[in-house]
């Protein structure tokens, strides 16, 4: 679906005629086009679609990177330097670990607002990396810009789109122009329990391509990567 046909969509459940749209006293084109455009920031939030992934690669300059742009705040799940993949830590577990571990090498990263720390220990500056998270949801404009569930062509799409709409007309609703928010309640459930069901086959291939991940992520109790001292006894800090 492109914006244009949304916009006709949209026009039609409001029973209005879109080829007449200029001479329409109650609403623009402008206004369409902005609420398919909430509609869709709407949908692109509400899940990580397969379609939302991005792709960043750069080059280090030293042991932090601005967040890009273009990628959603937290979302980043894989972190590669040199072909080598890094591994996430939360914030305030990176800083106590190389706070006991100093020099240690491993290849440990975090992010805290939109500032990526990584390990200067573990790389080299000037080596290229990639990051990969959610992207930022577009904003469309053209009549031609394809909708988020069409990723490729206009007649290739999913029902997403079709909820797309429908969010779209439960703003009109929700609107200062008709204020019937009842109605527009009614129609946003509508459209969120389509989502939902669109969603069921990405959760499940998800699920699916977790078989080959290790069960869990064991700590690094006796410090193989961390302290050299042969005096001490593994990570088990409470005994100290």
């Amino acid at each position: 679906m492109m914006f244009q046909e949304a916009k006709q969509h949209l026009a039609r459940k409001l029973n209005i005629d879109y080829s007449d749209i200029a001479n329409n006293d109650l609403f623009s084109d402008t206004d369409l086009g902005e609420w398919i455009n909430q509609a869709i920031l709407k949908a692109w939030d509400y899940k990580f679609w397969d379609f939302e992934e991005e792709k960043v690669t750069g080059t280090t300059s030293g042991a932090t990177i601005a967040y890009p742009q273009n990628l959603t705040s937290g979302t980043i799940n894989i972190l590669r330097i040199n072909s080598k993949r890094h591994f996430k830590k939360t914030y305030q577990d990176f800083l106590d670990y190389f706070e006991l571990n100093p020099t240690a090498t491993d290849k440990f990263w975090s992010e805290y607002k939109r500032t990526i720390y990584l390990n200067a220990n573990a790389f080299t500056v000037g080596q290229s990396y990639q990051l990969y998270g959610k992207g930022m949801a577009p904003k469309l404009s053209s009549g031609s810009d394809l909708l988020p569930f069409s990723p490729d062509t206009d007649d290739k799409e999913h029902s997403g789109n079709e909820a797309i709409v429908q969010l779209a007309y439960a703003e009109v609703l929700d609107s200062e122009k008709l204020q019937k928010p009842t109605q527009a309640e009614t129609e946003r459930k509508k459209a969120y329990q389509t989502l939902d069901i669109l969603w069921k086959p990405f959760a499940e291939a998800r699920a699916n391509a977790q078989d080959m991940r290790p069960m869990f992520d064991v700590p690094d109790f006796f410090g193989k990567n961390g302290k050299k001292d042969p005096t001490f006894n593994g990570n088990f800090h409470y005994l100290n």
